[in-house]
């Protein structure tokens, strides 16, 4: 499946949850079956970079010296899945779609 798909659907969860966020490791675990390791860390990189996601770093609750990235739908990300603004290289379906 193309990149701009898996985009769409990241934001979607994420949009779906919000305002809370999700930790990398859930959201690769939610779409690891279908999609490589990589090439979801390479989404989440490109839609923060974007605006369309907030991304923090917090200590790990457990490892010390070691960091955990939060992702949150952002203003621009909501946006983008209300379909108020459009991006060809993230792909959202309408609503019952």
């Amino acid at each position: 499946m193309k990149a701009n798909v898996l985009r769409g659907k990241i934001l979607e969860f994420l949009r779906h949850i919000y305002p809370e966020g999700a930790d990398e490791r859930t959201v690769v675990g939610v779409f690891y079956e279908y999609y490589e390791y990589d090439t979801i860390l390479q989404a989440l990189a490109y839609m923060a970079d974007k605006g369309y996601l907030a991304k923090t770093e917090v200590p790990h609750p457990f490892k010390v010296g070691e960091r955990v990235r939060i992702y949150k739908a952002a203003p621009a990300g909501i946006d983008l899945v209300d379909g108020t603004i459009t991006d060809p290289a993230v792909s959202v379906l309408p609503e019952g779609k």
